[in-house]
């Protein structure tokens, strides 16, 4: 009777594990939401082949591969983190600094593998680590918390949105609600599905595997035929309404001033340049400097930066005498820091990947 059960489990973690490896893929080229879409993808994809093992029974056999040890759930709410960041802050850049979150889930996946194999070599019948209090709670009950932070998160960023777009009389479509809202539905339906079931004890078990096999794979297939899907669309930029009292400075001079220097001495090209290195350069208050840049450009500092590096990168892309560098040293050599850094404010300035951008060129 259940046996038709297990097909659908099984063929559910067959196809999401393929597209998370997918969609992991691709954040790793630079994608970086895609990646973390993943991960939460994995994680998810490994409790329907769990729900596969527990109808045919295979956790008992003697012979199992315990490929449970390698699911982790604090992954789901560390991942789901740094993603809620990328999709709605789109200044947000994951850094080297940032892998240290994960060293708990490598830290809880290496005892679980050290603990099985331990019992297995040695025919000692250890009690199972989650009779430990310490372990349930740090596995089972801390990443619940985890989740619920993380949702209340995305709810206040995904309200301070929605605010925006009904200030600005701006009307919502169904595809853009959808957009907005589906993932982070999902997600709390889920969550308080696993609250149920883990704190509650309430038998949830079979509606959370229907949910998963249901509803995550229609919006993993969206964000990976579409990386930005579950991007916040951007707002209409507002125009300054009132200029600071700079009354000592003409605008057009020091405008004059600030493209003559920028351009000159090329300050863009300077990783990590800052305001306050402009404006030391330029013996200018930085907030004036951020008002010039704000009315006349409509961006901001960094905005304005990025586009000169980015426009430095495609004029030494046409030049012959540049062919013999890689574009991620044309990035470098125009100020950029990292090649992910690269990839993201390229996209955002042209719409295309720096490989998409080639193609297109050629």
């Amino acid at each position: 009777m259940d046996n038709w059960k297990a097909i659908v489990y099984l063929l559910a973690f067959g196809q999401g594990f393929v597209l998370s490896l997918s969609l992991i893929v691709k954040g790793i080229n630079g994608k970086r939401a895609s990646l973390f879409l993943g991960l939460m993808l994995l994680v998810l994809s490994q409790e329907l082949l769990n729900a596969w093992a527990m109808q045919v029974h295979y956790h008992s056999r003697p012979d199992a591969i315990p490929f449970w040890n390698l699911q982790s759930y604090l992954l789901l709410a560390v991942a789901t983190w740094f993603f809620v960041r990328l999709s709605t802050e789109p200044g947000f850049v994951f850094n080297p600094r940032h892998v240290l979150f994960f060293v708990p889930v490598v830290v809880e996946i290496a005892i679980r593998c050290t603990w099985q194999a331990y019992r297995r070599f040695t025919g000692i019948d250890l009690p199972s680590l989650l009779e430990n209090p310490a372990w349930f709670f740090l596995t089972e009950l801390l990443p619940i918390i985890g989740m619920i932070g993380v949702l209340g998160v995305y709810a206040c960023k995904l309200q301070g949105f929605y605010r925006s777009w009904k200030k600005k009389a701006v009307s919502l479509s169904l595809p853009t609600r959808f957009r907005v809202y589906g993932l982070f539905g999902f997600l709390v339906v889920l969550t308080s599905l696993w609250i149920a079931g883990v704190i509650l004890d309430w038998p949830v078990f079979f509606g959370i595997e229907v949910l998963l096999t249901l509803c995550l794979f229609g919006l993993g297939y969206a964000g990976y035929v579409t990386p930005e899907f579950f991007m916040l669309p951007v707002l209409p930029k507002e125009k300054p309404t009132e200029r600071p009292d700079f009354a000592r400075f003409d605008d057009q001079v020091e405008l004059q001033k600030l493209k003559y220097t920028f351009m000159q001495d090329r300050l863009y090209t300077r990783s990590g340049l800052t305001l306050d290195d402009v404006a030391a350069h330029l013996q200018l208050p930085p907030r004036y400097i951020s008002y010039l840049i704000n009315t006349y450009f409509q961006t901001n500092f960094n905005g304005y930066v990025n586009s000169l590096r980015v426009e430095e990168v495609i004029r030494k892309l046409a030049d012959p005498a540049e062919q013999h560098k890689t574009i991620l040293g044309l990035a470098l050599d125009a100020g950029f820091s990292s090649k992910s850094t690269f990839n993201q404010v390229f996209k955002q300035h042209t719409s295309k990947s720096p490989s998409e951008f080639l193609l297109v060129q050629k």
